[in-house]
């Protein structure tokens, strides 16, 4: 008998009221939902930009990376290149340095011989 009295208790305005507030929690918690699920999309599109921005930037770096290898590669062989030709000369110097030498040498003893002519005449 209680609980049929508390239902004649209840009244239509209850009732209504009642209706709006279970009205009013279920649209709150649907805007609450919503503005979440608004949040999360616009941080899955930044991070989205994010990715593609740090892709270009990788692929830009690999681009430059392989550039530098290939003038890496280039100045190495220009540097043997370059040392092959300093060896060389070195080598050419060096056989220069002891054809000087002949030179001076074999000078040496012409002028050697033309002083003792020159002596052997004065005696004379």
């Amino acid at each position: 008998m209680k609980t049929a009295s508390i239902f004649k208790k209840i009244t239509f305005q209850s009732l209504t009221r009642i209706c709006f507030a279970l009205f009013l929690i279920t649209l709150s918690l649907s805007s609450a939902n919503a503005e979440r699920i608004e949040s999360l999309q616009k941080n899955a599109s930044i991070t989205y930009e994010q990715m593609i921005q740090a892709k270009r930037s990788a692929e830009t770096l690999a681009k430059d990376a392989a550039f530098a290898e290939k003038k890496l590669a280039s100045l190495k062989q220009k540097l043997s290149a370059a040392e092959q030709e300093v060896e060389v000369t070195r080598r050419k110097a060096e056989q220069a340095k002891i054809s000087m030498e002949q030179a001076t040498n074999r000078w040496k003893q012409a002028t050697d011989a033309l002083a003792n002519e020159w002596g052997k005449t004065e005696i004379k």
